[in-house]
């Protein structure tokens, strides 16, 4: 028996879509499993480069605002270093204008003593008493001297020391030497002596500044 295939094309299209159905290969894990990897690609390609964008403009921005802080503390370093040099300048100036006040506070303090040590020596002489001499022996403030003189008598020479002891200038009196004399081819026989004396304030600072000649109304 004789069979004609009426319909060759149908059968032969539908047996060429199973062989290439059948041929097509499958991707593990299909469309689904691609979607999440190209969207963290994606996503990472967008957020990379804005957040390195956002931290370069924030580092700029701190850089700035540290150049700024920096040239401030510049121009107020120099500030103070002007104001240190003024200042040490200042502090020199008056340095030495104490110093020089210090000066004419001890030659005005001292100015009136040699005044006050020959006054006081002078008042203590007695009667029957000379001086020849009177030389310095120890630098100011303690000044100390020596006296020599002649007296007639030793009773003199005592008074003589009395009246230094009990003057508020005078301190350590003392009797270097004593011997006798003879004057005019021996005719008159006194007695020679040497003292020692030191100058001293007076109890509480207080000093008496009369004139030592006395006011003659000239």
């Amino acid at each position: 028996m004789i069979e004609v295939n009426l319909l060759p094309e149908a059968q032969k299209s539908r047996g060429s879509s199973k062989r290439v159905r059948a041929s097509r290969p499958s991707l593990p894990g299909g469309a689904k499993d691609r979607n999440p990897w190209m969207a963290s690609l994606l996503a990472a390609l967008v957020i990379v480069p804005v957040a390195v964008l956002l931290l370069w403009w924030t580092q700029r921005g701190e850089a700035r605002e540290l150049d700024t802080r920096l040239e401030a503390a510049t121009a107020d370093s120099a500030r103070l270093a002007d104001l240190r040099q003024v200042s040490d300048s200042l502090n020199a100036r008056r340095q030495e204008v104490r110093d020089r006040v210090a000066l004419v506070e001890a030659l005005d303090r001292n100015r009136f003593v040699w005044p006050h040590l020959m006054d006081e020596v002078s008042r203590a002489v007695p009667r029957l008493a000379w001086l020849s001499s009177l030389q310095q022996t120890a630098p100011m403030p303690d000044v100390a001297v020596q006296v020599q003189g002649i007296a007639a008598n030793p009773l003199a020479i005592t008074e003589f020391v009395r009246n230094l002891e009990a003057s508020d200038y005078i301190t350590d009196v003392r009797i270097l030497g004593s011997q006798k004399q003879v004057l005019n081819d021996g005719e008159l026989s006194v007695q020679a002596f040497t003292l020692s004396l030191r100058f001293t304030e007076p109890a509480g600072g207080i000093r008496r500044t009369e004139p030592i000649i006395a006011n003659t109304g000239f």
